[in-house]
């Protein structure tokens, strides 16, 4: 008997350790999910009132259908032969696209003012301000890029500056000024006037006087330079 028993016991605490080990496994126990998991995207549109989901959205989608109609005509225009493209229609339309993407960021900004849960504020901030934003900037960088390499410095330098009242601390736009004011120095050096097509030295003083870190509204007619998106 005396030996029977600690057998018994032995038996019952290794039959409760395997039901342990398995219960470890079990995909429905809460203690299995991931302590970092994130939690689900709220459903802006369900949970919402209509009134304010319609207040909100609507600013937003007006300007990305804008947005939208824009680049229509620019994929319209590039599907022409190259020699046969109207140059400053093309970066008409990325320009207007791009300020129509950050008008949508925008809207999105102000309707983080219009709801009060936290859930609400990042939903808004991910699908519609983040991606809306970084579209925008994304566009402006790659005018700034074509502009610097084609030697047109004035133009490169006001997409460049359009960044920085966006995004202060872009660093592709902070290098890219920083380039171009080296560019210049250099050509200076050379005895050149202006690294700038056409140009002269008044160009050059019209924007290099200004400190390339400099944001706000530049030589371009930038909406919302300086205040905001």
């Amino acid at each position: 008997m005396n030996r029977v028993l600690p057998m018994m016991l032995c038996a019952a605490l290794l039959c409760t350790g395997a039901v342990a080990v398995r219960a470890e496994g079990v995909p429905w126990k809460t203690d299995d999910k991931p302590k970092d998991a994130a939690a689900p995207a709220s459903d802006l549109k369900a949970e919402l009132p209509a009134t304010q989901y319609n207040r909100i959205v609507k600013p937003i989608e007006a300007k990305l259908a804008s947005a939208e109609k824009i680049m229509a005509a620019y994929e319209k225009e590039m599907q022409k032969p190259a020699e046969k493209r109207n140059q400053r229609l093309l970066v008409g339309c990325k320009t207007r696209a791009a300020e129509a993407y950050l008008g949508a960021a925008l809207a999105a900004k102000k309707g983080l003012n219009m709801v009060k849960k936290d859930s609400h504020k990042e939903a808004i901030k991910k699908q519609y301000e983040e991606p809306n934003r970084k579209k925008g900037i994304d566009i402006f960088l790659d005018l700034a890029t074509s502009a610097h390499d084609r030697g047109d410095f004035r133009m490169a330098v006001a997409f460049y500056k359009r960044i920085l009242a966006v995004d202060k601390e872009n660093s592709d736009a902070k290098e890219g000024l920083v380039k171009i004011v080296k560019e210049m120095q250099e050509a200076a050096r050379a005895g050149k006037t202006s690294g700038n097509k056409g140009g002269g030295s008044d160009d050059q003083k019209s924007w290099d006087r200004d400190d390339p870190s400099r944001t706000g509204r530049t030589d371009g007619n930038w909406s919302g330079a300086g205040r905001g998106y």
